[in-house]
Protein backbone atom coordinates (compact mmCIF):
# COMPACT_ATOMS: atom_id res chain seq x y z
CA UNK A 1 0.00 0.00 0.00
CA UNK A 2 1.59 3.34 -0.75
CA UNK A 3 0.01 6.37 0.23
CA UNK A 4 -0.92 8.83 -2.39
CA UNK A 5 -2.00 12.44 -1.91
CA UNK A 6 -4.27 14.39 -4.35
CA UNK A 7 -3.40 17.61 -4.89
CA UNK A 8 -5.12 20.29 -7.15
CA UNK A 9 -7.77 22.95 -6.93
CA UNK A 10 -11.10 21.93 -6.06
CA UNK A 11 -13.59 20.28 -8.75
CA UNK A 12 -17.01 19.05 -7.46
CA UNK A 13 -17.06 15.74 -9.33
CA UNK A 14 -13.84 15.01 -8.80
CA UNK A 15 -13.70 15.71 -5.47
CA UNK A 16 -16.88 14.10 -4.46
CA UNK A 17 -15.51 10.78 -6.24
CA UNK A 18 -12.22 11.27 -3.89
CA UNK A 19 -14.32 11.99 -0.46
CA UNK A 20 -16.98 8.46 -1.80
CA UNK A 21 -13.45 6.21 -2.48
CA UNK A 22 -11.57 7.44 0.81
CA UNK A 23 -8.76 8.50 -1.11
CA UNK A 24 -6.37 10.92 0.34
CA UNK A 25 -5.79 14.93 0.12
CA UNK A 26 -3.11 17.52 0.02
CA UNK A 27 -4.39 20.77 0.51
CA UNK A 28 -2.56 23.98 0.77
CA UNK A 29 -3.01 26.41 3.82
CA UNK A 30 -2.40 29.08 2.10
CA UNK A 31 -4.81 28.83 -0.81
CA UNK A 32 -7.07 25.82 0.07
CA UNK A 33 -8.38 27.13 4.38
CA UNK A 34 -11.92 27.38 3.11
CA UNK A 35 -11.61 23.53 0.75
CA UNK A 36 -10.02 22.41 4.07
CA UNK A 37 -12.86 22.74 6.43
CA UNK A 38 -15.22 20.99 3.82
CA UNK A 39 -12.78 18.24 3.21
CA UNK A 40 -12.86 17.85 6.90
CA UNK A 41 -16.02 17.87 7.54
CA UNK A 42 -17.01 15.53 4.63
CA UNK A 43 -13.91 12.67 4.63
CA UNK A 44 -14.22 9.43 6.08
CA UNK A 45 -11.81 7.91 8.85
CA UNK A 46 -9.60 5.98 5.71
CA UNK A 47 -8.98 9.13 4.19
CA UNK A 48 -5.91 10.98 5.07
CA UNK A 49 -5.39 14.86 4.72
CA UNK A 50 -1.72 16.08 4.23
CA UNK A 51 -1.35 19.87 4.93
CA UNK A 52 1.25 21.82 2.73
CA UNK A 53 2.68 25.32 3.84
CA UNK A 54 2.18 26.50 0.29
CA UNK A 55 6.01 27.83 0.21
CA UNK A 56 6.37 27.42 -3.34
CA UNK A 57 3.12 29.16 -4.52
CA UNK A 58 4.47 32.31 -2.31
CA UNK A 59 7.44 32.03 -3.42
CA UNK A 60 5.41 32.22 -7.27
CA UNK A 61 3.47 35.18 -6.09
CA UNK A 62 6.30 37.02 -4.34
CA UNK A 63 4.43 37.00 -0.76
CA UNK A 64 5.83 35.62 2.55
CA UNK A 65 4.02 33.52 4.56
CA UNK A 66 4.20 33.90 8.61
CA UNK A 67 5.41 30.84 10.11
CA UNK A 68 3.39 31.17 13.31
CA UNK A 69 -0.12 32.04 11.52
CA UNK A 70 0.95 28.71 10.12
CA UNK A 71 1.49 26.92 13.51
CA UNK A 72 -2.03 28.13 14.49
CA UNK A 73 -3.21 27.03 12.02
CA UNK A 74 -1.53 23.65 12.19
CA UNK A 75 -2.45 23.62 15.65
CA UNK A 76 -5.99 24.06 15.23
CA UNK A 77 -6.85 21.34 12.73
CA UNK A 78 -4.15 19.05 14.09
CA UNK A 79 -6.53 15.94 15.59
CA UNK A 80 -7.70 16.11 11.43
CA UNK A 81 -4.21 15.95 9.60
CA UNK A 82 -1.85 13.37 9.46
CA UNK A 83 0.67 15.09 8.18
CA UNK A 84 2.30 18.59 7.43
CA UNK A 85 5.30 19.94 6.00
CA UNK A 86 7.27 22.61 7.27
CA UNK A 87 7.17 25.71 5.86
CA UNK A 88 10.60 25.69 3.33
CA UNK A 89 13.00 28.55 1.90
CA UNK A 90 13.14 28.88 -1.50
CA UNK A 91 16.14 30.63 -2.74
CA UNK A 92 16.17 34.09 -4.42
CA UNK A 93 12.60 35.28 -6.42
CA UNK A 94 10.73 34.44 -8.89
CA UNK A 95 11.81 35.22 -12.56
CA UNK A 96 15.23 36.05 -11.03
CA UNK A 97 18.79 34.27 -11.45
CA UNK A 98 19.65 32.51 -7.91
CA UNK A 99 23.03 33.42 -6.57
CA UNK A 100 25.09 31.31 -4.47
CA UNK A 101 25.05 32.77 -1.05
CA UNK A 102 20.82 31.94 -1.78
CA UNK A 103 21.28 28.68 -2.52
CA UNK A 104 23.43 27.99 0.43
CA UNK A 105 21.20 30.11 2.81
CA UNK A 106 18.14 28.77 2.05
CA UNK A 107 18.56 24.93 3.21
CA UNK A 108 19.99 26.43 6.73
CA UNK A 109 16.54 29.02 6.99
CA UNK A 110 14.66 25.82 6.14
CA UNK A 111 15.86 23.89 9.01
CA UNK A 112 15.55 26.63 11.81
CA UNK A 113 12.18 26.84 10.35
CA UNK A 114 11.84 23.37 10.80
CA UNK A 115 13.10 23.32 14.29
CA UNK A 116 10.75 26.43 15.56
CA UNK A 117 7.97 24.86 14.41
CA UNK A 118 8.64 21.56 16.43
CA UNK A 119 9.21 23.66 19.46
CA UNK A 120 5.36 25.37 18.68
CA UNK A 121 3.43 22.37 17.51
CA UNK A 122 0.66 20.74 19.62
CA UNK A 123 2.30 17.09 17.42
CA UNK A 124 5.44 17.72 16.33
CA UNK A 125 5.97 14.65 15.03
CA UNK A 126 3.37 14.98 12.42
CA UNK A 127 6.10 17.68 11.28
CA UNK A 128 7.87 17.10 7.87
CA UNK A 129 11.33 18.81 7.15
CA UNK A 130 11.95 18.42 3.30
CA UNK A 131 15.34 17.92 1.85
CA UNK A 132 15.39 19.08 -1.94
CA UNK A 133 17.72 18.36 -5.06
CA UNK A 134 19.97 20.69 -5.61
CA UNK A 135 20.97 21.31 -1.75
CA UNK A 136 23.95 19.96 -0.18
CA UNK A 137 23.59 16.66 0.81
CA UNK A 138 25.04 17.74 4.54
CA UNK A 139 21.25 18.69 5.09
CA UNK A 140 19.85 15.55 4.44
CA UNK A 141 22.56 13.78 6.95
CA UNK A 142 21.91 16.24 9.20
CA UNK A 143 17.77 15.50 9.24
CA UNK A 144 18.52 11.83 9.45
CA UNK A 145 21.10 11.83 12.20
CA UNK A 146 19.20 14.44 14.40
CA UNK A 147 17.58 13.25 17.49
CA UNK A 148 15.24 15.00 19.88
CA UNK A 149 15.37 15.12 23.70
CA UNK A 150 14.32 11.42 23.88
CA UNK A 151 16.54 10.76 21.67
CA UNK A 152 13.83 9.68 18.63
CA UNK A 153 14.82 10.25 15.13
CA UNK A 154 12.84 11.94 12.48
CA UNK A 155 10.32 9.81 11.38
CA UNK A 156 8.67 11.43 7.80
CA UNK A 157 10.96 13.86 5.69
CA UNK A 158 10.23 14.97 2.18
CA UNK A 159 13.01 14.12 -0.45
CA UNK A 160 11.45 16.75 -3.36
CA UNK A 161 12.65 16.37 -6.73
CA UNK A 162 13.36 19.75 -8.57
CA UNK A 163 11.47 20.01 -12.15
CA UNK A 164 13.91 22.87 -13.28
CA UNK A 165 17.03 20.59 -13.03
CA UNK A 166 18.68 17.98 -14.41
CA UNK A 167 20.05 14.26 -13.55
CA UNK A 168 16.40 13.13 -11.22
CA UNK A 169 18.13 9.25 -10.83
CA UNK A 170 21.10 10.56 -9.35
CA UNK A 171 19.72 12.51 -7.26
CA UNK A 172 17.52 10.05 -5.72
CA UNK A 173 20.37 7.08 -5.85
CA UNK A 174 22.09 9.35 -3.65
CA UNK A 175 19.70 10.53 -1.73
CA UNK A 176 18.34 7.01 -0.70
CA UNK A 177 21.59 5.53 -0.55
CA UNK A 178 22.63 8.19 2.35
CA UNK A 179 19.52 7.12 4.27
CA UNK A 180 20.47 3.69 3.82
CA UNK A 181 23.71 4.09 5.44
CA UNK A 182 22.51 6.56 8.10
CA UNK A 183 21.41 5.76 11.57
CA UNK A 184 17.83 5.90 10.69
CA UNK A 185 17.78 3.41 7.63
CA UNK A 186 13.75 3.19 8.40
CA UNK A 187 12.82 6.67 7.28
CA UNK A 188 9.07 7.46 5.97
CA UNK A 189 9.58 9.82 2.79
CA UNK A 190 7.37 11.37 0.48
CA UNK A 191 8.05 12.92 -2.99
CA UNK A 192 6.58 16.10 -2.88
CA UNK A 193 5.35 17.32 -6.73
CA UNK A 194 5.38 13.92 -8.04
CA UNK A 195 3.48 11.25 -9.42
CA UNK A 196 6.22 9.43 -12.44
CA UNK A 197 4.76 5.66 -11.10
CA UNK A 198 7.44 3.80 -12.80
CA UNK A 199 10.13 6.68 -10.33
CA UNK A 200 8.07 5.70 -7.41
CA UNK A 201 8.17 1.76 -8.32
CA UNK A 202 11.85 2.33 -7.97
CA UNK A 203 12.99 4.24 -5.36
CA UNK A 204 11.35 3.27 -1.74
CA UNK A 205 9.07 6.06 -1.10
CA UNK A 206 6.27 6.08 1.26
CA UNK A 207 3.82 8.72 0.12
CA UNK A 208 3.81 11.23 -3.06
CA UNK A 209 1.50 13.83 -4.13
CA UNK A 210 0.68 15.31 -7.83
CA UNK A 211 -2.03 17.43 -9.22
CA UNK A 212 -1.06 15.16 -12.69
CA UNK A 213 -3.96 13.44 -12.42
CA UNK A 214 -5.46 16.46 -13.17
CA UNK A 215 -3.53 18.24 -15.51
CA UNK A 216 -3.12 15.74 -18.30
CA UNK A 217 -7.24 15.00 -17.75
CA UNK A 218 -7.32 18.82 -18.63
CA UNK A 219 -4.80 18.55 -21.63
CA UNK A 220 -6.59 15.74 -22.73
CA UNK A 221 -4.88 12.28 -21.42
CA UNK A 222 -5.78 9.65 -19.15
CA UNK A 223 -3.94 7.12 -17.27
CA UNK A 224 -3.70 3.64 -18.67
CA UNK A 225 -2.19 0.50 -18.09
CA UNK A 226 0.35 1.73 -21.28
CA UNK A 227 0.90 4.84 -20.08
CA UNK A 228 -1.01 8.28 -20.59
CA UNK A 229 -3.13 8.05 -23.65
CA UNK A 230 -4.22 11.12 -25.89
CA UNK A 231 -8.31 10.99 -25.74
CA UNK A 232 -9.65 14.26 -26.08
CA UNK A 233 -11.90 15.44 -29.15
CA UNK A 234 -10.04 18.66 -29.27
CA UNK A 235 -6.46 16.93 -30.60
CA UNK A 236 -8.28 14.61 -33.49
CA UNK A 237 -5.17 16.12 -35.77
CA UNK A 238 -2.98 15.26 -33.26
CA UNK A 239 -1.06 11.98 -34.12
CA UNK A 240 -1.07 11.03 -30.53
CA UNK A 241 -4.80 11.42 -30.58
CA UNK A 242 -5.71 7.55 -29.87
CA UNK A 243 -7.98 7.48 -33.63
CA UNK A 244 -5.12 7.67 -35.54
CA UNK A 245 -3.25 4.71 -33.62
CA UNK A 246 -3.84 1.91 -34.41
CA UNK A 247 -6.94 -0.73 -34.24
CA UNK A 248 -5.28 -3.40 -31.95
CA UNK A 249 -4.80 -0.04 -29.84
CA UNK A 250 -7.83 1.69 -30.04
CA UNK A 251 -9.77 -1.71 -29.15
CA UNK A 252 -7.75 -2.42 -26.13
CA UNK A 253 -8.26 1.43 -25.17
CA UNK A 254 -11.87 1.23 -25.65
CA UNK A 255 -12.27 -2.23 -23.50
CA UNK A 256 -9.94 -0.37 -20.58
CA UNK A 257 -12.57 2.72 -20.59
CA UNK A 258 -15.59 0.64 -20.59
CA UNK A 259 -14.74 -1.49 -18.05
CA UNK A 260 -13.93 2.25 -15.66
CA UNK A 261 -17.95 2.92 -16.54
CA UNK A 262 -17.80 4.62 -19.05
CA UNK A 263 -17.81 5.22 -23.13
CA UNK A 264 -15.04 6.36 -25.64
CA UNK A 265 -17.44 9.53 -26.19
CA UNK A 266 -17.81 10.64 -22.60
CA UNK A 267 -13.63 10.33 -22.12
CA UNK A 268 -13.21 12.08 -25.12
CA UNK A 269 -15.65 15.25 -24.58
CA UNK A 270 -15.72 15.69 -20.92
CA UNK A 271 -12.98 16.91 -18.44
CA UNK A 272 -14.49 15.36 -15.28
CA UNK A 273 -14.41 12.22 -16.83
CA UNK A 274 -11.16 12.00 -17.35
CA UNK A 275 -10.48 13.30 -14.04
CA UNK A 276 -11.89 10.34 -12.24
CA UNK A 277 -10.61 7.58 -14.75
CA UNK A 278 -7.09 9.04 -13.38
CA UNK A 279 -8.03 8.52 -9.85
CA UNK A 280 -9.22 5.55 -10.19
CA UNK A 281 -6.02 4.25 -12.15
CA UNK A 282 -4.05 6.36 -9.15
CA UNK A 283 -5.51 4.79 -6.50
CA UNK A 284 -5.54 1.37 -7.49
CA UNK A 285 -2.07 1.75 -8.34
CA UNK A 286 -1.41 2.93 -4.89
CA UNK A 287 -3.05 0.14 -3.07
CA UNK A 288 -1.59 -2.62 -5.39
CA UNK A 289 1.92 -0.90 -5.38
CA UNK A 290 4.52 -2.88 -4.77
CA UNK A 291 8.34 -2.26 -5.09
CA UNK A 292 9.39 -3.66 -8.67
CA UNK A 293 13.23 -2.43 -9.62
CA UNK A 294 13.91 -1.30 -12.66
CA UNK A 295 11.44 -3.06 -15.04
CA UNK A 296 9.75 -0.45 -17.33
CA UNK A 297 5.72 -1.18 -18.03
CA UNK A 298 5.29 -2.09 -22.20
CA UNK A 299 3.40 0.39 -24.29
CA UNK A 300 0.11 0.55 -25.69
CA UNK A 301 1.53 1.42 -29.00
Amino acid sequence: MFDLYFAGAKNIWADNYLLENGANRLCSQLIDRRNIVDWICKKNDSSKLFIDSGAYTAYTKNVKINVDDYINYINSITNKCTIFAQLDTIPGQMGKPKTQEERLTAPKLSWENYLYMRKHLKEPQKLIPIFHQGEDYVWLENMLEWTDERGEHISYIGVSPAADLPGLENFLDRSFDIIEKSSNPLVKTHAFGMTQLSILEVYPYTSADSTSWKLSAAMGSIYTPWGLVYVSNRGVFDKSYILNQPKMAQDRLFSYIEGCGYTFEQVANYDYVRYIINIKYLMNWAKNYRFRGRRRKNKLF
